[in-house]
């Protein structure tokens, strides 16, 4: 194994002479590429006689090759295709007289190794984890190469095991897809970075600066599921976190250690807040309602990360939580007694927060809310949270209480129509699509709500408009 090193920045290998024979595509008779190198003496046309990612070799006439000796660095211009032009720096190693009276210069690639990813926090993927691909080669007919994804963020990713004969040089812009991804086909990459690995194969950094959102969306949920990583790591990377709900496992108390395991994480709510001591004793956070109740919990990898109670009420006997903190008279604003569900006692952990985990948690419990003959949903919003309630359809009431726990947080009544999330009604029908659609289908196909004539018209609508406009923006992101 040989090396050159030019500097701390830059380092090119290469590798014995029969692999480097093997790496390296011969050419030879009328290759249609097109060569231009700098010499003394102005640009001047040289025939390229062999080139891999790692080298070249050029046969120019001897007063050019005077310009250059081993060592001495040496840019060439390579036209392999109308309209694909590329800059290739590389350092002399070898210049040797050919028969045909010109000499012939041999040059390896210098390419920089810098870490690509920034200020971002990548993740790394074991081979346990990884992501394969395929990348399409721009220039020469039909070839192509799997590789494995080695490290990501919202930059690139770092592609190894690619084919030694695949050709790639800095600045090339290649299309590539990664195939356990649905409908990630002919995404466009910048490459850069490209090395030798210790099995003589092509590594390089792709940049992916013409990813779709979609594309980042799914990338983000291969981690998240398969990776196993959290909405932080994800976020680190500069990765959108936010849709995860459909991997994580929603289900309702059954067991005593399952509901220790809800108390467990009230507590762990409260205390990051300064609310309680983290050692207190669990039963501090049992309330009276979990005894009625329906108690959801949400897992990702075994482990419980929200939770939430659902409560049908019987004034009187079996209150809801909100009748312990507003006045009776004031329920005079709200829908008709029997025909409410509350949700209250939502808890997520910190890093889930931002992702559509709490959105997953109120269909679950609409959906249960629904079948119960439940009209109208119910729950006490922090301040914080109220933007993501209403995106969700639901509207203040014009009641507020203090926090139970802490008197300076003030408590706004939200409240949700059952027409809002089955069909849209007074919701943005792309969003209401976003937000509800697929579980209002899903209870519809299931006969536990029904649609009227109208009904299914505004459904359907509200559907193809969602799905045009999506086709628009993929569209759009696609020719940018």
């Amino acid at each position: 194994m040989y090396e050159y090193q030019n500097s701390m920045e830059f380092q090119t290998r290469f590798i014995s002479h029969e692999d480097r024979r093997i790496a390296r595509q011969a050419l030879s008779g009328k290759h249609g590429f097109k060569a231009l190198v700098q010499t003394s003496s102005g640009e001047v046309d040289a025939s390229l006689s062999d080139f891999s990612s790692l080298g070249f070799a050029i046969t120019i006439d001897k007063v050019g090759a005077t310009s250059y000796a081993v060592g001495d660095e040496i840019s060439i211009t390579l036209s392999p295709l109308i309209n694909h032009e590329y800059v290739i720096k590389g350092v002399v190693i070898d210049s040797q007289p050919t028969r045909l009276g010109g000499v012939k210069v041999s040059a390896v690639i210098e390419h920089e190794q810098s870490c690509r990813h920034d200020n971002f926090q990548p993740i790394h993927l074991t081979p346990e984890q990884s992501l394969k691909g395929q990348i399409v080669h721009p220039f020469i007919y039909k070839q192509n190469s799997y590789f494995e994804l080695e490290s990501l963020s919202r930059n690139g990713f770092y592609a190894t095991g690619i084919n030694s004969d695949f050709t790639l040089f800095e600045g090339m812009e290649v299309t590539f897809s990664l195939g356990s991804i649905e409908g990630m086909q002919n995404i466009r990459g910048r490459v850069s970075n490209v090395g030798l690995t210790q099995e003589n194969s092509i590594r390089c950094f792709i940049d992916t600066a013409y990813l779709t959102s979609k594309t980042e969306e799914q990338l983000a949920q291969h981690c998240f599921h398969f990776a196993q990583k959290t909405p932080r790591d994800i976020r680190l990377a500069g990765l959108n976190s936010e849709a995860i709900q459909e991997l994580v496992q929603y289900r309702f108390v059954e067991t005593q250690a399952e509901y220790e395991a809800v108390l467990k994480l009230r507590r762990k709510s409260y205390a990051s807040r300064g609310m309680c001591n983290k050692d207190d004793p669990i039963a501090m956070f049992a309330l009276k309602q979990d005894a009625y109740g329906r108690i959801l919990i949400v897992f990702h990898n075994a482990r419980v990360i929200g939770t939430a109670l659902l409560v049908f009420a019987q004034r009187g006997e079996q209150p809801f939580e909100l009748d312990e903190q507003v006045p009776l008279s004031d329920f005079s604003l709200l829908p008709a007694y029997e025909e409410l569900m509350e949700i209250t006692a939502i808890f997520i952990e910190r890093y889930y927060q931002e992702t559509d985990v709490l959105h997953g948690v109120f269909e679950s419990m609409y959906r249960e809310g629904l079948s119960a003959g439940k009209n109208y949903v119910i729950v006490g919003s922090e301040p914080e949270w109220k933007d993501r309630f209403v995106r969700m359809g639901f509207r203040a009431a014009g009641l507020s209480y203090e926090h139970p726990r802490n008197c300076g947080i003030e408590m706004q009544v939200m409240v949700l129509n059952k027409d809002t999330g089955k069909t849209g009604k007074g919701m943005n029908p792309m969003l209401w699509w976003q937000v509800w659609g697929h579980v209002s289908v899903h209870l519809y196909q299931r006969r536990i709500i029904d649609y009227s004539w109208g009904q299914k018209m505004r459904v359907q609508f509200n559907r193809g408009l969602y799905e045009v406009v999506d086709v628009m923006k993929r569209f759009r992101q696609f020719f940018n």
